[in-house]
C-alpha cells in the first residue's frame, strides 16, 4: 500500500505526519526530538522536508494546515453514519 493511500498528505511518509502533528500542537524542534527520541536536528531537517511536500514557506502555515486537516476530519467523523449518539 502506498504511502498516499494510507492517508498521508502530499506522499508525506509516517514519520513526517508524525512531526507535522506535532509542529501543529506549537511543539518546538527540542520538544518533537524529545518525544520522538530523535535528535533536533533530525525534527528541523524533517520540517523543511515537510514544509517543501506541502508547499508552505513557514512553519506557521503548518500550524494552520494542521489545524484546518484537524477540524475537517472532525466535521466528517460528526457526518459518518456509524457515529453513535
Amino acid at each position: 500500500m502506498s504511502v498516499i493511500a494510507a492517508g498521508y498528505p502530499a506522499g508525506l511518509t509516517p514519520r513526517e505526519d508524525q512531526v507535522l502533528g506535532l509542529v501543529g500542537l506549537g511543539l518546538t524542534n527540542r520538544q518533537i526530538g524529545g518525544r520522538l527520541g530523535i535528535a533536533e536536528k533530525t525534527v528541523k531537517n524533517t520540517v523543511t522536508m515537510v514544509l517543501a511536500k506541502l508547499g508552505l514557506q513557514r512553519r506557521a502555515q503548518a500550524v494552520i494546515y494542521v489545524t484546518v486537516r484537524r477540524i475537517t476530519a472532525d466535521q466528517a467523523a460528526e457526518g459518518s453514519p456509524h457515529r453513535r449518539a
